[in-house]
């Protein structure tokens, strides 16, 4: 999976079965066959004197890890479908999250125009009387989404349910200001 997904790179080395095997709390046999299996793949080499790196880019089979790479992407698809679904989101909404997210990381889908990440320049650009400010009081982040709790003044609070790469990009921690912008039915964080 960390080759298919770009994680472990060719030419990164691998830990013994061994050491493996303990990390992941599972028999030396059974990570022996995985690694078996991938040798035989192309995936993984053996080097001289022991140990297992990732397979050279001229050695790795490209067509079978672009398969893994859409089987993986399939995966997520789905599990972002489902929990976009059970939170009460519409399929729209769903495709607008992923349009956004990936406009974020500079990779807009064609004739989609890229938005800029909310931040102290977009502030002026909203209605500040729809602007609440507050202090984050928890953050519980998931694989994919994040619940932010904000106390905005005594005895009021909000929570926030935004992907984990918002809370990442705006960088949100515990204790930090925030702004809340309500937009309709939707709030936007920024800072």
């Amino acid at each position: 999976m960390g080759v298919a997904d770009g994680t472990l790179q060719p030419g990164d080395h691998l830990p013994s079965v061994r050491e493996l095997a303990r990390q992941l709390g599972l028999s030396p046999n059974t990570v022996g066959r995985a690694y078996a299996n991938l040798s035989r793949e192309g995936v993984i080499s053996g080097r001289a004197g022991g140990g297992s790196e990732i397979a050279t880019r001229e050695r790795l089979d490209q067509p079978a890890l672009l398969r893994t790479r859409v089987e993986r992407l399939r995966l997520l698809a789905r599990q972002m479908a489902v929990r976009g679904l059970a939170l009460g989101l519409e399929p729209d909404e769903i495709a607008d999250a992923v349009r956004a997210e990936l406009a974020a990381h500079g990779r807009p889908v064609s004739g989609v125009p890229m938005a800029e990440t909310l931040g102290q320049q977009e502030a002026p650009l909203l209605s500040a009387r729809n602007r609440l400010r507050g202090t984050v009081a928890s953050i519980r982040a998931g694989e994919l989404l994040a619940e932010v709790t904000i106390d905005l003044r005594e005895g009021a609070q909000l929570i926030a349910a935004v992907t984990r790469s918002s809370v990442d990009r705006l960088g949100l921690e515990t204790g930090g200001r925030v702004s809340v912008y309500v937009k309709a039915t939707e709030l936007t964080l920024g800072q």
